[in-house]
């Protein structure tokens, strides 16, 4: 009897045949007899598999490309694109270039600077920025000028004497105390501020916990606790500044007017704000107007320029 001799029909290849060794040849029939023998007479024999090398077997076209572009999609789809930061206008960078960031600015070479930077068609703002050494600082500043139009305060004033002629001012007593308390008075609402003289004090600690969080619990370092309640409310209102720092932060972010004011008012508006709140407690200081770079300043010059 001769060497029995199978095809091997590969459905998902271009070749119809593919020749395979003697060995395996012997194989395959021998499990194929083994099937048969297993297998009723009556049923149909089933064609026997054979695993063939992966070199042997040619590729379904397009089989190839569709798992490659299944492989593509998968990484785009994981991929995660960083946020762009976006750029500055090309204003702001040709203005950043004549500041020298590793250099920390007098008062006046950073005031002269600010006119030379600034990037808006509009009259901008002069803010500064101040780290200091103390979380809970806070107080008020009395500007020599005005920095710019102000919405009119309205005051809560505690005193045992009212001032007749006095606009924007609710006086108070031992009943508005329980109307703190009960919510029928409400700071930011009825009142922008509180002004009250040493007696009342006492009395005003049982509201803290509602004057405190706002900023309005009268205290001797912003000045609002006094004798002549009457001296403050006569004084114009748009000179005065509070200030205070940041809830999670000692930072304070205010301003000292506007950029079209004269280079001498501004810098007399800094140096007031600085003797407010003391030149030894601030460590770092910025001074920029509205949407234009950062100029830093020298805070060891301070202590001269309050001088």
């Amino acid at each position: 009897m001769g060497t029995t001799r199978i095809k091997v029909i590969d459905l998902s290849s271009q070749e119809q045949e593919i020749k395979t060794s003697r060995k395996h040849a012997e194989k395959l029939t021998g499990a194929a007899k083994l099937k048969e023998e297993k297998k009723p007479a009556t049923e149909k024999i089933a064609q026997p598999k054979t695993e063939i090398p992966e070199e042997k077997i040619a590729p379904v076209e397009g089989a190839a490309k569709s798992s490659v572009a299944k492989n593509i999609k998968t990484v785009k789809a994981g991929t995660t694109k960083k946020p762009t930061q976006k750029a500055h206008s090309k204003k702001y960078q040709e203005a950043s270039k004549l500041i020298d960031k590793l250099k920390a600015y007098l008062a006046k070479e950073a005031l002269d600077l600010l006119s030379k930077t600034s990037t808006t068609r509009f009259d901008p703002t002069v803010e500064v920025h101040l780290n200091v050494n103390d979380k809970n600082l806070k107080g008020r500043v009395n500007f020599p000028h005005s920095i710019g139009a102000k919405k009119e305060k309205r005051y809560l004033v505690f005193s045992e004497k009212k001032t007749e002629g006095t606009k924007n001012v609710t006086w108070g007593n031992q009943n508005s105390i329980a109307e703190l308390e009960s919510g029928k008075l409400k700071p930011g609402r009825d009142f922008d501020a509180v002004i009250s003289t040493p007696k009342f004090m006492p009395q005003l600690a049982k509201v803290a916990k509602i004057l405190g969080p706002r900023g309005m619990m009268p205290n001797p370092k912003a000045g609002n606790i006094t004798d002549d309640p009457a001296k403050i409310l006569s004084q114009k209102d748009d000179g005065y500044c509070e200030f205070k720092t940041d809830p999670t932060a000692p930072i304070i972010h205010t301003k000292i007017g506007k950029l079209s004011a004269k280079q001498e008012a501004l810098e007399e508006n800094l140096k007031a704000l600085i003797a407010a709140i003391g030149p030894t407690k601030i460590k770092k200081a910025i001074i920029k107007s509205t949407m234009s770079p950062a100029i830093k300043l020298d805070p060891s010059s301070f202590s001269k320029l309050t001088a």
